[in-house]
């Protein structure tokens, strides 16, 4: 499976009251996964959750959404705009070996 980039530099406007911009991809051959990061613009509402953030990425790069890790979304005090690393993964099993425990049960990917 692979990814198709090229959304660095752009923006999608998920909603009225909210806009993603991709921010910088990077494709790291080495652990077979696309690194994200994204800028978030949500000014009339909450910081978007981890299920809605893995969703817009999993529709932009065209993936199932259980290879999509959002790692860290961090939301600035006072302001509607976050911003957010995410793993794009293009081998199921390379999830089950990098990334914690604790996520792959917050995923339910394991018990």
């Amino acid at each position: 499976m692979s990814v198709r980039l090229g959304f660095q530099g752009k923006t999608l406007k998920v909603s009225d009251d909210m806009s993603v911009s991709v921010l910088r991809e990077f494709e790291n051959k080495l652990l077979s996964r696309v690194e994200v990061e994204l800028y978030i613009e949500h000014i009339t509402r909450g910081t978007p959750s981890r299920k809605e953030v893995q969703k817009i990425i999993a529709s932009l790069y065209k993936v199932p959404e259980d290879t999509v890790i959002v790692r860290k979304i961090m939301s600035e005090y006072g302001r509607g705009s976050s911003k957010a690393h995410v793993n794009v993964y293009l081998n199921k099993d390379v999830i089950r070996i990098l990334e914690p425990k604790y996520v792959l049960k917050r995923l339910g990917l394991e018990s």
